[in-house]
């Protein structure tokens, strides 16, 4: 088997060195409207490599990787003494698995309970390589399908313009439900808001 990151022989599907290169992230953070924070681990240009794997089978073994070594680490320094929900965006299972489920799964902890098939996008449009002007006019069009019992940590794969993001926030909110932020794997926006 080879790394799907450097494609030298490996076992897993990250070799040792790549593993130890993706440990060393750091957590970095935009603001949106209304001081919405969202939380990334890593630069799209770092991982998007990686990031392409999403559309292909063998997108479970990368992201599965990937979350390993930053969302299972999130615990390590954010840890709530209240009950949390974490939501994945539009967790419909393409390929075989859901990637934003399998993020989600990773944050697992004492305080923190995912939902899966809760928030899911009606709306089958894909963002990829769009620009900001149609993804306000293609909205996700999200529906609810379960309502949380606790407050919302939102978890999706990229954040580019932070539309799904915000448009997710605000069906939760029109439901009474609190939004405390997003945690996402990547930011693909360089400039930070």
């Amino acid at each position: 088997m080879r790394c799907f990151n450097c494609q030298g022989f490996s076992f897993a599907s990250l070799c040792s060195a790549c593993k130890d290169e993706f440990l060393e992230y750091s957590l970095g953070i935009r603001k949106f409207d209304n001081d919405f924070k969202v939380y990334y681990f890593y630069q799209y240009e770092q991982i998007k490599h990686l990031i392409y794997y999403k559309h292909k089978f063998q997108g479970y073994f990368v992201l599965n990787a990937l979350a390993k070594l930053s969302f299972a680490k999130f615990k390590d320094f954010f840890n709530p003494y209240c009950k949390i929900n974490a939501i994945a965006l539009d967790d419909n299972t393409h390929n075989g698995y859901s990637h934003t489920a399998i993020l989600t799964h990773h944050l697992r902890t004492k305080f923190i309970k995912p939902m899966y098939h809760t928030l899911q996008a009606t709306s089958k449009v894909r963002y990829s390589g769009k620009s900001l002007q149609f993804r306000k006019d293609n909205k996700r069009l999200y529906k609810l399908l379960r309502y949380p019992k606790y407050p919302v940590i939102l978890v999706d794969d990229i954040v580019t313009t932070g539309s799904s993001l915000l448009e997710a926030k605000e069906l939760l909110e029109k439901n009474n439900i609190e939004v405390l932020f997003a945690l996402v794997l990547a930011n693909a926006k360089s400039d930070i808001i």
